[in-house]
């Protein structure tokens, strides 16, 4: 066990660049929701992938916002600070061809404030159509900003991802294991249950109704052959209720429908999934109604 190796490696960057799903390839399983628009993520998710010689943990953070709107925008933000508390490793998720003066600030800070590892993921490259472009926008960035590494990938087609998972490992410190060898997630069940269905409206939702939108589980019982899930789904104004609900309710079942597959999937169960609309005024906006929204 002495040249086990162990360590935390927080993913960061701005909204809609990859992270979740550079998270999910990482850990080869699904436990960070993920859709095209920003901000889909919320919380910093631990996903833990062990092997033989070693344990990493991976963080998928919330993407980095410029003066956030509301007190949930500014949660988020404070969910990635924390989330560099203690790192081994910092890997900053860029879109190619997509760097700006953000970036660089945000890179710098890191680097003045931080005593980690910086690596560079160099994201959707896949886009890229020409090699020159990327080989012309990392010796660009390299002059600008002081990375240990810089790693070209592309996290929907697995591209590049062993080179970056070897350069983890080898820069993580000798450890023994911090979880336990099975483990994949600190997060709990009833968590993912209300991650699905969240993530299945922002796909149903169109414009900012998905904005306003969070989900809180009511009841989760594990019978023998069956999860009985009862999950409240909240808006902050009356006229969002309807869109949430459809015509007909078909909205709502819909979502309802599509979030049960997955939870099936994940569960490796049989899911019966309730769901219910309701709104609680401003509740992005509630130091004390997020804290009871599980923020």
């Amino acid at each position: 066990m002495s040249k086990f190796r162990a360590g935390h490696v927080s993913i960061i960057g701005k909204p809609n660049v990859g992270k979740s799903t550079l998270l999910n390839q990482l850990i080869n399983q699904k436990i960070s929701i993920v859709t095209r628009k920003p901000q889909t993520t919320r919380w910093n998710i631990n996903g833990i992938k062990t092997n033989n010689n070693y344990q990493i943990i991976f963080i998928d953070t919330p993407g980095l916002q410029i003066s956030p709107k509301y007190t949930l925008n500014r949660y988020m933000n404070k969910e990635v600070s924390a989330s560099l508390i203690f790192v081994d490793i910092i890997i900053f998720v860029m879109e190619s061809l997509n760097w700006d003066e953000l970036d660089y600030n945000v890179v710098r800070l890191l680097k003045r404030s931080d005593r980690s590892k910086l690596f560079l993921a160099i994201n959707k490259i896949d886009k890229i159509p020409k090699k020159e472009m990327l080989l012309s926008e990392i010796d660009s960035i390299s002059k600008r900003a002081d990375f240990d590494e810089i790693i070209p990938i592309s996290a929907i087609k697995g591209v590049g991802l062993d080179d970056l998972e070897k350069l983890v490992v080898k820069n993580l410190p000798i450890s023994e294991p911090l979880y336990p060898i099975n483990q994949i997630t600190d997060r709990s069940e009833r968590f993912f249950a209300a991650e699905f269905i969240r993530e299945k409206l922002i796909i149903r939702l169109s414009d900012e109704v998905p904005y306003h939108t969070t989900v809180t589980i009511d009841e989760f019982r594990d019978n023998k052959d069956i999860i009985h899930i009862d999950a409240c789904i909240w808006v902050e104004k009356e006229g969002q209720k309807p869109i949430v609900i459809g015509k007909d309710g078909k909205v709502l079942k819909e979502v309802g429908r599509l979030a049960r597959i997955e939870l099936e999937t994940f569960f490796n169960k049989k899911v019966n999934l309730k769901t219910w609309v309701k709104i609680r005024n401003k509740w992005r906006d509630s130091k004390t109604v997020l804290k009871e929204f599980g923020y």
